[in-house]
């Protein structure tokens, strides 16, 4: 939360938490180091600190595998999916024109494109009210 609240990105290539579950051990043996002396003067986190951040960096290995392996099917939800596989068969649409060709809520496509985006497999041409997508 707080590095959501600090303007990092997030985006749930990989659950954070299923990485602490599979280590859950370390994550409770970390913790108690940490709390065993956090009251005191010379108390820290750092045994957490370090949990964590290995964590993060473990989190952060495995979406750039899961990305570099270019299995966008395994990324995407059914509906994101969809609209991956329309832009593949035309040169270029509009939100509102992919919207109506996939039966597909106008809300959901752009969330859509921006994971699509995102994962750079389509390119954004103009701005505003002329915006069009196409596949990269």
């Amino acid at each position: 939360m707080l590095l959501l609240e600090s303007g990092c990105e997030y985006t749930p290539y990989v659950s954070q938490e299923k990485l602490i579950e599979d280590n859950k051990s370390q994550y409770y043996l970390a913790l108690r180091r940490s709390q065993k002396n956090l009251k005191q003067d010379n108390g820290n986190i750092n045994a957490w600190l370090e949990f964590f951040l290995g964590i993060c960096l473990k989190q952060a290995k495995q979406a750039i595998e899961l990305l570099s392996k270019e299995n966008v099917d395994k990324l995407l939800s059914p509906k994101q999916l969809l609209i991956w596989k329309y832009l593949e068969q035309i040169k270029e649409a509009t939100p509102g024109e992919i919207a109506k060709e996939t039966g597909v809520a106008r809300p959901t496509v752009s969330q859509a494109l921006y994971v699509l985006l995102r994962l750079k497999k389509i390119e954004r041409i103009g701005q505003g009210r002329t915006t069009r997508y196409k596949k990269m």
